[in-house]
């Protein structure tokens, strides 16, 4: 049983590392793999198909989202345990806001290809309605990187500040996830930056490839964490 205590740390660092790297691929794939493109250009009953596999990647996507967040807190609650909680439930709500911009997303899909569902709409109609739930579903995207941003960057100073990870990772984390918090929170207030969302979704998604692998093979460091790491807390 003390085993299995003391490495439970790890073993929760090495499953948040899997969590990063598994929705940073799924996020990539629904971003500029096929269903991507299908939902930006339009969908049709002939790419059906492909548009569902980008349901499934998304929903997967906020599953290991969730996943992730358990873990982390797991790894960082005995530093801070207020800060950890309250990270966790930023990432959280990320997770339940991304389930509802899904359910949006699949409404688009309905409103256009099934006629039991819209049958009384002409195709003007349906095409409106799609834009409608495609523009929300767009827009709501920066409110949950907002949230998500304020989840990331706690995590991460709770690292910056035991150093389990290298200090220069960490510092990155805590820069990356402030920059969508100040980009998610611009283009709210300021609809015409959209254009610029770029500067912090790949560097964003190129930093959380690069902490998921490392927690996942390096993971952190333990002596850190059983005794002056943990202390730094």
């Amino acid at each position: 049983m003390q085993f299995e205590t003391k490495y439970r740390p790890q073993a929760m660092a090495r499953f948040a590392g899997l969590s990063y790297v598994a929705y940073v691929a799924l996020g990539l794939y629904i971003s500029f793999g096929p269903a991507g493109q299908i939902f930006k250009a339009g969908v049709s009953a002939k790419t059906d198909f492909f548009f569902r596999t980008g349901l499934v990647a998304e929903m997967a996507l906020y599953i290991f989202v969730v996943l992730s967040a358990a873990a982390m807190y797991g790894v960082l609650r005995e530093v801070d345990r207020n800060l950890a909680f309250l990270a966790a439930s930023c990432r959280l709500i990320e997770g339940a806001m991304g389930a509802c911009f899904l359910l949006l997303k699949y409404a688009a899909f309905a409103a256009l290809t099934r006629d039991d569902l819209a049958g009384g709409l002409t195709d003007a109609d349906r095409q409106g309605l799609m834009m409608l739930f495609k523009h929300v579903h767009g827009s709501g995207l920066y409110f949950l990187m907002t949230v998500m941003g304020v989840g990331g960057a706690i995590y991460f100073w709770l690292f910056y500040r035991t150093r389990l990870i290298p200090h220069w990772l960490a510092a990155w984390g805590v820069f990356t996830y402030v920059l969508m918090i100040a980009i998610g929170a611009a283009v709210i207030l300021f609809p015409l930056l959209k254009q610029w969302v770029m500067i912090a979704f790949l560097p964003g998604a190129a930093f959380e490839l690069l902490a998921g692998l490392w927690l996942l093979f390096a993971g952190i460091d333990m002596r850190r964490h059983d005794g002056e790491g943990m202390a730094a807390g």
